[in-house]
């Protein structure tokens, strides 16, 4: 049975980070990791989008995971993207990350066909669950429609949590639709509801959800962390600092994502290899990196230090 608790709060959403031959550079992608925890999250997800999981092989995925297991960061606060389109990769991806006393996995849909009936993705994980047979796994659910293009239908949670309820712990909702986040913390008690994005993070909280998983958590941790905190200890001070954090997300959100938050690390760092992204991702080019800066300056933001 599971052996650790649900996290729940403040989780970012980690980069990857590349070497000069675009080989996965371990070593930085735990250093800034151990940086997250450190600094304010509770949680970090490995293997998202903006961590450019789907640019990696299964292979470069299942040997990070050997050497994240070998290190001392906390596997109970550690998520993994382990949904692909090919059933056997799930499971190879899920059993490696249970292997190493992480239990907490994030599932995208199978992604490549489109339009697949509910029957059809509840037979795909039903198998997924059955063939990795461990009753340790935390299960997050990835809905983000505009890049999956296939959404879970409140039918299909629903299913999924009355066949495998001990299964089954939550979603990562990206689709920017706060309605629906709403709805699902309603609908589903003890389903935990995670905003894709720090800019609904109160509101997902105040909705009965339970935090955010969000990319830009890689620079906006510190606020993301002064939200939660407010709001747990009912201060005042949650809708103010949850504004800050709003226009700081809206600045953020005009940038591609893992070229931006690369760019800002890489300043704050003085490490110029975060900039590497692969393609077909792109190195934020120099007049965009200076208008970035600009813009944020224009907030008051501050990345932590």
């Amino acid at each position: 049975m599971s052996s650790s608790p649900r996290i729940t709060g403040v989780m970012a959403a980690g980069l990857t980070a590349f070497n000069d031959d675009l080989s996965v550079d371990t070593d930085l992608t735990l250093e800034h990791t151990a940086w997250l925890l450190e600094k304010g999250c509770d949680g970090v997800l490995l293997f998202g989008t903006t961590g450019e999981a789907n640019s990696l092989s299964v292979d470069e995925r299942l040997s990070f995971l050997d050497k994240l297991g070998a290190s001392s960061l906390p596997k109970d606060k550690l998520m993994i993207g382990t949904g692909c389109c090919a059933l056997p990769d799930t499971v190879a991806l899920t059993k490696k990350s249970l292997e190493i006393g992480i239990e907490h996995v994030l599932m995208l849909p199978p992604f490549y066909y489109k339009n697949p009936s509910d029957e059809g993705l509840f037979t795909h994980f039903a198998r997924t669950f059955e063939t990795v047979g461990s009753d340790a796994m935390k299960v997050y659910l990835y809905h983000f429609p505009q890049m999956s293009a296939v959404p879970f239908s409140h039918d299909l949670i629903g299913r999924l949590l009355k066949e495998f309820p001990d299964t089954i712990c939550g979603v990562k909702d990206s689709s920017g639709d706060f309605e629906n986040m709403k709805a699902m913390a309603e609908k589903f008690p003890g389903f935990d509801v995670f905003a894709g994005t720090e800019r609904y993070l109160l509101d997902v909280l105040k909705a009965g959800g339970v935090g955010t998983i969000t990319a830009t958590g890689n620079v906006t941790v510190g606020g993301c962390a002064k939200v939660y905190s407010a709001w747990k200890a009912g201060s005042a001070d949650a809708e103010a600092l949850q504004d800050q954090l709003t226009r700081e997300r809206l600045t953020l959100q005009n940038y591609p994502a893992a070229a931006a938050l690369k760019e800002l690390l890489a300043r704050n760092s003085g490490k110029a290899s975060w900039r590497k992204v692969r393609a077909p991702f792109m190195p934020l080019p120099a007049e965009k990196a200076t208008s970035l800066v600009a813009e944020l300056d224009a907030v008051d933001f501050a990345l932590a230090a």
